[in-house]
């Protein structure tokens, strides 16, 4: 007698009776709930683009360095690296919380109610689950991109930890048939790293994109990699941050080229406030037989004179005093002429040198990250988009960002939702779901410190 069961369980046969048995196992395992009727009758569509180099993993920019090149432009830059970590700050709010929703507001807003579950309190603080979020929110911004790693307990039934990887270490294994199979984990990209050798790890990796509890359930490996991407046209593995548009446009390399040149400026200017003109026929006039004069004679009268003139106009001292000149016969031409001419040089660096190409460029990275530069205490004004002021302004300006990174936040939280899934989390029949707590700032006559919504 031959007996065959379907991979996932669904349906099993016998060919000495010919008995065919629905089990409904494979629907109750990918954790859909739909019937054997409502199986999906096809995969979405997928496709793989050529791949020139890297070998076994697709690379990451031209010369596999794009994150580190990333990380190299920020760090030399004074405003990118605390605007984003303030875009980090201020879509993880108050942190995480979990919960049950009760229902739906008549404006379609959710009920979402917090709730304390032992089973889950553990696991949080086992995952160090503060850190996930930050770290995932903060890669998201930086690459657009995130790299959770989720570890299974060695029976498979439940997910027991979640981590943020360095997502400037992971690289995409190449996709085969649309299915990114792995990410290989190596610190040393930079440094001489490759596929498979003593400081690099293989991870399988679960599609975001259709039915990942069972695709977990049906595997056998004990961790996986949930990557998550910002949508970017036309990019398949690596998605691009919108503002890495400041980067391809030169802007950032105007900002970081001022500082450059008025550093140089600082250590290799000649500091010179006055140019004193004097007229040849004055050596003479003053000391006769100037041309009989030797050479060291004829310094250390010029060295006098420079004193004297020092004497008078530097410093505090100097200030107020009048300075005499005299006029002399020239014995060539016959005329009077000005013994002295006296020029006072600008002095660049007190004029405010390049500042408002430096605003410019400041003003194209604010706008770039999206943050505007009240929310990071810099007063409105011209080239950094006037405003209101006042503390209405950066009020406005922090719940309007808050309402429109949602999307950012659900990505963060879509491991978490899942392995709610995976681990059968619920409260009174109802799942367990995930939110950032974010306090929105409002009026002061409105503010109530308890105040407080999940998104």
């Amino acid at each position: 007698m031959s007996v065959v069961v379907k991979d996932d369980l669904s349906l099993g046969y016998s060919s000495e009776s010919g008995v065919m048995m629905r089990t409904n196992i494979g629907a109750a395992t990918s954790g859909s709930g739909a019937g054997a009727g409502d199986e999906v009758g096809e995969l979405p569509a997928a496709s793989d683009k050529k791949e020139t180099n890297g070998g076994e993993i697709v690379y990451w920019g031209d010369d596999n360095q794009f994150p580190q090149s990333v990380l190299a432009d920020v760090e030399k830059n004074t405003i990118l690296p605390s605007v984003l970590e303030r875009k980090t700050s201020m879509m993880y709010g108050a942190g995480l919380v979990y919960g049950v929703v009760r229902g739906v507001a008549k404006d379609g807003t959710k009920l979402f109610e917090a709730q304390q579950v032992p089973e889950i309190d553990d696991f949080a603080i086992r995952s160090c689950l503060n850190r996930y979020g930050f770290e995932a929110l903060h890669d998201v911004n930086y690459y657009a991109m995130g790299f959770p790693e989720l570890i299974l307990s060695k029976s498979r039934n439940k997910i027991v930890a979640i981590a943020e990887l360095e997502a400037a270490w992971c690289r995409f294994w190449k996709p085969k048939k649309g299915v990114i199979p792995a990410v290989e984990y190596n610190a040393n990209w930079d440094n001489g790293g490759r596929v498979g050798d003593e400081n690099s790890t293989t991870i399988p990796v679960v599609d975001p994109y259709y039915d990942a509890v069972g695709n977990i359930r049906r595997g056998k490996d004990f961790k996986y990699v949930y990557p998550l991407g910002v949508p970017a046209p036309d990019k398949a593995l690596y998605q691009l941050a919108s503002w890495n548009s400041v980067r391809r446009s030169g802007w950032l390399d105007v900002a970081a080229a001022i500082p450059e040149f008025k550093k140089s400026l600082f250590k290799n200017q000649l500091s010179v406030k006055y140019l004193i003109e004097v007229h040849s026929a004055y050596w003479e006039w003053k000391y006769g037989d100037w041309d009989g004069l030797s050479r060291d004679e004829k310094k250390t009268l010029l060295e006098a004179e420079i004193k004297a003139f020092n004497d008078v106009m530097s410093g505090t001292n100097g200030a107020g005093k009048t300075v005499m000149t005299t006029t002399i016969l020239d014995k060539k031409t016959g005329m009077e002429v000005a013994a002295f001419k006296i020029t006072a040089i600008d002095d660049k660096l007190k004029d405010g040198l390049y500042i408002e190409d430096s605003a410019e460029a400041s003003s194209h990275v604010y706008t770039a990250v999206g943050v505007a530069p009240s929310l990071m205490g810099v007063s409105p004004g011209k080239g950094m988009g006037d405003g209101a002021g006042g503390g209405s302004e950066p009020r406005v300006l922090f719940n309007n960002f808050v309402s429109t990174a949602q999307f950012h936040m659900d990505l963060v939280l879509e491991p978490l939702n899942l392995i709610s899934r995976y681990n059968g989390w619920q409260v009174d029949g109802l799942p367990i779901v995930w939110r950032f707590l974010n306090p929105y700032v409002m009026a002061m006559p409105e503010s109530k410190p308890k105040q407080q919504e999940s998104k």
